[in-house]
């Protein structure tokens, strides 16, 4: 069934090659979390993200997406697409398994409503790929990371950061990713930290 491998690629960590983007988490409640979590049904203004890093690394619109693919043989069923993640820092994200230090902090976000109607079509035409058996599982979701901004230094060889996920509204955030030093991702997308721009001349 589509659903299972969907879940099953996103597990194992389908999401992996791309930069900033980080393998999902084996934790235990990572895996039940996602075994009850079907993309195709949810409402996407239930799904947001969190992310806990450096108190100085920001995030702003775009520089989190959320990308949903799937592969079939009929190319009228077959999509990639990328939705933009909008950073709300409404308040603290709730149930991280981890502390929050004192010089780190917590981002949230979720889909940008302009993406509200795309994510809801994409699911439409996943949800219709499945009734008709045209898939044989290949699809696949992950958060990347593709951007962000510094106010003051980053320590490249202390700061990390790790990302959660909240599929229901008054649900609780639980891992998505293990902890990730920043220079190993900002390497990964050969961006030397010196490259980093302040938020003050970010776009």
């Amino acid at each position: 069934m589509f659903f299972e491998k969907f879940i099953a690629r996103a597990i194992i960590g389908a999401a992996c090659a791309l930069a900033l983007s980080a393998c999902v988490s084996g934790n235990p409640r990572t895996l039940y979390e996602l075994s009850r979590f079907d993309p195709l049904d949810a409402d996407p203004k239930e799904i947001a993200i969190a992310v806990k890093a450096d108190r100085n690394l920001h995030l702003k619109r775009g520089d989190v997406l959320l990308r949903m693919t799937l592969e079939s043989d009929d190319r009228n069923r077959a999509f990639d697409e990328h939705f933009v993640l909008a950073i709300t820092n409404a308040t603290p994200a709730a149930g991280l398994a981890q502390s929050v230090k004192a010089d780190e902090h917590v981002l949230t976000a979720a889909i940008a409503s302009p993406d509200m109607r795309r994510f809801r079509d994409t699911q439409a035409k996943a949800r219709n790929a499945r009734a008709a058996n045209a898939t044989d599982g290949k699809g696949s979701i992950s958060v990347s990371i593709t951007g962000g901004c510094r106010r003051g230094a980053l320590d490249m060889k202390t700061a990390s950061v790790r990302s959660y996920m909240r599929t229901e509204a008054d649900g609780r955030f639980f891992p998505l990713t293990g902890e990730i030093r920043l220079a190993d991702i900002f390497a990964k997308a050969g961006m030397p930290a010196a490259e980093v721009p302040a938020c003050s001349e970010a776009r």
